[in-house]
């Protein structure tokens, strides 16, 4: 039972091992990933944002020098996406966003300045971390969430309004990097309030405008540009399509999974071992027993013969038993009838003995004499059974201090003299 319980382990490991190896291409982090369709949403915000941006030399459509400075203002802000979670710490999704921003040009030879009133609308894909179950791991009932993100977007930029009036130029148009801090409240498992705290890095250009070329003398040479900041909060919802959430997993530890291994496979040699000195050992046991009904059938053959020679007055029967018992067996009873022959044709008045006998090798002495009476009882009440009459029997007993044989399992024997 040890020997199959231990290879059943070995299998069990195996196939853990092989099934682990299997789903390990659905896994990254100690998490599950999921199919196509799970783990999708959808967001959108509103909120304000202001334009940070550094000195800009430029050189105008009017041959002015002149720079834009924008003042600290709050506009509008929107946004809008669509993402989906792979695992629990990444995700990806896509968006519009929309500002208004103002910026200011002062010009220099001409000594004035003029308001700019700018609209930008750009498209973005951005790299979703959660920061929250990235250090604190995955629970997908947690309230709150501190989420990061980085992306690329492109962008164009319209100025519709110059000192309050309609401006007519065109449409400019660059890239962004946006990078944005998401603290996320979970109302439950399919909607969540946003905060959204968004700082879109990009070029800035000419006039005010946000990605703007400048032009010199007719030509379209551009000019110093420095890093502009769209710093926007917006708050807004999101809604998590189903399915939802995520499996764990437990990695493997290879080594452990090694030393587990070479365990088992030790103690299954070891078994295996044992189990080929258990069968040495029970071929002696078997060769032991079938000598041991040998002898014995010998000795109730010679019985039998000598039962059958009729009234003969040196007849005597060796019954015998099995170890600790004192039960007569049926093959024991062929020979008690003919034995119960021999002695109902003997002489008046001849008695015979029944000697119960028990083996030294085993029991107590106390047990082993009241063991050898009760074997000696027991033949008697056989034979009185088979025909003979009380008077002629007599019953004695030696327990184990007389042995009449010289191997020990002959000495559960009652003799009849």
């Amino acid at each position: 039972m040890k020997k199959l319980a231990i290879a059943l382990a070995l299998f069990l490991s195996a196939s853990t091992m092989f099934a682990q190896n299997d789903e390990s291409r659905n896994k990254w982090k100690n998490f599950q990933t999921n199919g196509f369709w799970d783990n999708w949403e959808i967001s959108a915000g509103v909120g304000t944002q202001t334009l940070v941006n550094g000195y800009l030399p430029f050189l105008s459509h009017r041959d002015a020098y002149g720079s834009i400075n924008p003042k600290l203002g709050f506009d509008f802000a929107i946004d809008g996406h669509i993402g989906k979670w792979v695992t629990p710490v990444v995700g990806v999704r896509a968006g519009l966003v929309g500002v208004g921003f103002t910026a200011y040009q002062e010009r220099y030879f001409v000594g004035d300045t003029l308001k700019l009133n700018n609209l930008m609308f750009g498209a973005k894909a951005d790299l979703m971390l959660n920061l929250t179950n990235w250090v604190c791991g995955y629970r997908p009932d947690r309230t709150f969430e501190l989420i990061g993100t980085i992306g690329f977007g492109a962008d164009v930029t319209k100025r519709y309004k110059v000192d309050g009036e309609t401006n007519k130029s065109g449409n400019n148009a660059d890239w962004f990097m946006p990078v944005s801090l998401i603290g996320r409240f979970n109302l439950n498992d399919a909607w969540a309030i946003n905060v959204e705290l968004r700082d879109m890095i990009a070029r800035n250009g000419s006039e005010g405008g946000f990605m703007n070329r400048v032009t010199s003398a007719g030509s379209w040479d551009e000019y110093d540009r420095v890093v502009g900041n769209v710093i926007s909060l917006t708050a807004g919802v999101t809604y998590k399509f189903e399915e939802r959430g995520f499996n764990t997993y437990a990695p493997i530890d290879k080594a452990a999974y090694d030393n587990k291994i070479a365990s088992l496979e030790k103690d299954l040699a070891s078994e295996k071992e044992q189990s080929n000195e258990y069968k040495k050992q029970l071929e002696r046991y078997k060769k032991a027993l079938d000598e041991e009904t040998r002898e014995k059938n010998d000795a109730l053959a010679k019985a039998a013969r000598n039962a059958q020679m009729g009234g003969a007055e040196d007849v005597n029967l060796s019954v015998f038993f099995t170890i600790g018992k004192y039960e007569v067996s049926e093959k024991n009873l062929v020979n008690i009838k003919f034995m119960a022959d021999v002695i109902n044709a003997s002489a008046e008045g001849k008695v015979y003995t029944i000697t119960g006998y028990a083996d030294k090798e085993t029991g107590s002495e106390e047990f082993n004499l009241k063991l050898s009476q009760d074997r000696a009882e027991a033949v008697r009440d056989a034979l009185v059974a088979a025909g003979v009459k009380e008077n002629k029997l007599k019953v004695d007993y030696k327990g184990c201090k007389v042995q009449p044989f010289e191997k020990s399992f002959l000495n559960r024997v009652a003799i009849i003299k």
